[in-house]
């Protein structure tokens, strides 16, 4: 029997989702429609939800963890 090379499946250069830059962690969460609608109005959600969470540890002294 002769062998021929696949032409199906494998790895291929270029393939794939790109690697994110820096120390990211995709979550997914459940939201009230009073919060979804606000987020509905901001351009970049992601920056919007960091910055809040980020405002809301410092007042709550959490910043330091």
């Amino acid at each position: 029997m002769e062998e021929t090379t696949k032409k199906r499946g494998g790895k291929r250069e270029g393939a794939g989702r790109k690697a994110t830059v820096g120390n990211v962690k995709s979550i997914a969460l459940r939201i009230p429609q009073d919060v979804a609608a606000i987020l509905d109005k901001v351009e970049h959600r992601s920056k919007f939800i960091c910055e809040a969470i980020r405002l809301k540890a410092k007042q709550d002294g959490l910043d330091g963890v």
